[in-house]
């Protein structure tokens, strides 16, 4: 691949990203929220970890470049965890939490044969609708346990 093709595909990404942003969206319960979790979740399981990020952006009510910029990093975190672990095996959902009709969170554990991470997904509904505003990850298990 070229540093012409490599800078064109980034080019593409950032345009994709931007055009789904300005367009954001909410998401107008909480099952549609499991419904979108589980699919981020989905595409991680599958090593596609900026496809994910790209397309869970559309329901995005923070920063855009912080957010994207977290993005690059899981991926990185992600490809590097895979050459050490091996790729993920599965994916289970762990927890769905939520204070009133403002913050819902869900929590999944992604599972390697010899670890695991911690991902959390953020929601708010500032009014109508729910937005995203924050995903991370983590190998706290401990936290897990009540």
């Amino acid at each position: 691949m070229t540093l012409h093709s490599i800078s064109r595909s980034l080019l593409l990404v950032s345009l994709f990203t931007f055009t789904l942003l300005s367009q954001a969206k909410t998401l107008e319960n909480q099952d549609k929220i499991d419904k979108v979790s589980d699919f981020f979740m989905s595409q991680v399981l599958s090593g596609d970890v900026s496809a994910a990020f790209s397309l869970i952006s559309a329901y995005l009510g923070t920063d855009a470049s912080s957010f994207e910029e977290r993005g690059k990093k899981a991926e990185l975190s992600l490809g590097q965890l895979s050459k050490n672990l091996g790729k993920p095996l599965s994916y289970a959902l762990l927890d769905k939490q939520s204070v009133g009709e403002h913050f819902y969170k869900t929590t999944y554990l992604l599972k390697y044969e010899s670890a695991a991470l911690v991902w959390e997904l953020n929601y708010y509904q500032p009014q109508q609708g729910w937005k995203l505003v924050d995903i991370s990850f983590n190998t706290n298990i401990d936290s897990l346990f009540k």
